[in-house]
């Protein structure tokens, strides 16, 4: 279980547009700004493929990232992938979601059987935040 631990740590979760990289445990001044800028503190990064870290075929995780972007069309959310530092694992799309509180997003990450998540608030490190059971 460290050995995945890890792998979350080391992986960039980017958002395409506004370009921002987010790592866990680091404060990130471009996420600030565009936090400022749409009156939000709480965020999250959230994915819906490989649930539980079990490689899925990739129909299947756009099919499921699909859904994921409809429940989360009452928020302001970004498009990204988290890009692992293994490169044999392929990036999974996913998105940044702002103005969302951590119960919500527990919620949407254990919905879409994701080990962890990333969550933050303004001018807060990010964190890794595991909500397998």
């Amino acid at each position: 279980m460290n050995e995945l631990i890890n792998a979350y740590k080391e992986t960039d979760f980017v958002v395409y547009d506004p370009a921002i990289v987010i790592k866990v445990s680091q404060a990130n001044s471009l996420l600030d700004e565009l936090l400022l800028k749409n009156q939000a503190t709480a965020w999250a990064y959230i994915t819906a493929w490989n649930p539980y870290s079990e490689l899925t075929d990739k129909n299947l995780n756009e099919e499921r990232n699909d859904q994921l972007r409809k429940d989360i069309r009452p928020y302001k959310f970004f498009e990204g992938e988290g890009v692992g530092s293994d490169l044999s694992w392929e990036p999974e799309k996913s998105f940044l979601i702002i103005g969302i509180d951590r119960k919500h997003a527990i919620e949407i990450g254990k919905k879409y059987r994701q080990n962890a998540i990333v969550v933050g608030n303004i001018y807060e490190a990010a964190e890794l935040l595991w909500i397998k059971e």
